[in-house]
């Protein structure tokens, strides 16, 4: 990776939501593994979902620059091919006017040792990047990093 595509985050805020028929443990053991994020650092906050049923809102920070750096290039190098392409054709769409990153992942998929794309039931995963003074550079600088990592 060249020196003008390396992005730099100065971190990284990942938050999913557990209905209660999931497997807690089970979930953030695989969130841990695939994403390197520790199941001890997830706070959370038992709330009600939209038909009354329990529901748990987990959130982590990743506050270190390395590891939210880390943290990006392991979730781009583990993505598909086609995810991969939706990203670079359409970061506007995951990216805002301060050019934060924003990727939601598929918690099912997560469970099976996968990472990929999702709309619904996602982990959400929030990175802030370094410089926010030029966000239209950060596009520029994630379609290079995009297609950097293979």
């Amino acid at each position: 990776m060249s020196e003008d595509t390396v992005v730099k985050f100065s971190s990284a805020e990942v938050q999913l939501v557990l209905h209660a028929t999931e497997g807690h443990d089970k979930v953030l053991a695989a969130v841990e593994k695939a994403l390197s994020v520790p199941a001890a650092s997830f706070g959370g906050e038992q709330s009600e979902g939209h038909y009354g049923n329990a529901i748990m809102l987990l959130g982590a920070v990743v506050s270190s620059s390395k590891e939210a750096g880390a943290l990006a290039s392991r979730i781009i190098s583990a993505l598909n091919h086609t995810d991969r392409q939706e990203l670079t054709d359409h970061i506007e769409e995951y990216s805002d006017e301060k050019g934060n990153l924003y990727l939601r992942l598929d918690k099912q998929r997560l469970c099976q040792g996968k990472v990929s794309l999702a709309e619904s039931d996602a982990v959400r995963v929030k990175f802030k990047p370094v410089h926010r003074y030029k966000p239209s550079s950060s596009l520029q600088s994630y379609r290079g990093l995009l297609s950097s990592i293979e």
